[in-house]
């Protein structure tokens, strides 16, 4: 597949400006924040701003659909790592959000460099953002810890977004998992990234 890489900084988030440009007015259920403001009145000249939108999950306002399943408490952290390796390597949830829900607490909060989300706002956010199937999950070997009060690993994945040209980006970075010692439910979702913004941009690919 031919693809055109954005080595120039400028050029690439004055693309993903218009991009973003084009995502905001198209995306019904985003919300009428900063992010959108800023892309819709500011375009090219507040490139920063929209490539800050251009990376944030669409806030959608509904509660998730999905039947929910018992809580899965008290596992082992034997059990859990299993779980979180096969959501990971399996199911791509990072890029899908095919998560094992039953792991979750239901107030747990995702975090990211850009924002912070509910589990139902994460899950429905992801699976509009990004396209599962041309994106790349991978756990890094032998980096998946797991204790009662946290799980954590490296990653890394090629993004492919759910826009106009559908622009893939590299990022790599640690997540980490806090649990509750008594349930042993995940209640925080934190992805700390080894880039910054614009160096994950400048990675785009079209393809």
């Amino acid at each position: 597949k031919n693809a055109i890489i954005m080595s120039s900084i400028p050029t690439a988030l004055l693309l993903f400006s218009l991009l973003c440009t084009v995502h905001a007015l198209s995306l019904n259920s985003l919300e009428s924040g900063v992010s959108r403001r800023g892309m819709i009145q500011r375009g090219a000249a507040s490139a920063a701003v929209a490539s800050v939108g251009f990376l944030q999950r669409p806030s959608i306002a509904s509660a998730a659909t999905t039947e929910k399943k018992p809580k899965l408490t008290n596992l082992s952290n034997e059990e859990l790592a299993k779980i979180i390796t096969e959501d990971v390597t399996t199911r791509q949830f990072l890029a899908s959000a095919d998560l094992t829900r039953e792991i979750y607490d239901e107030s747990a909060m995702f975090t990211d460099e850009i924002d912070t989300y509910t589990l139902d706002k994460w899950i429905k956010g992801t699976k509009q953002l990004f396209v599962a199937q041309k994106s790349d999950v991978t756990l890094t070997p032998d980096t998946l810890k797991v204790s009662d009060s946290e799980a954590s690993f490296r990653f890394s994945e090629y993004l492919c977004f759910n826009i106009p040209f559908k622009p893939v980006v590299y990022l790599s970075g640690t997540l980490i998992l806090k649990r509750d010692t008594s349930t042993g439910l995940i209640t925080s979702y934190q992805e700390i990234w080894d880039q910054d913004v614009n160096t994950v941009l400048k990675s785009a690919k079209f393809g």
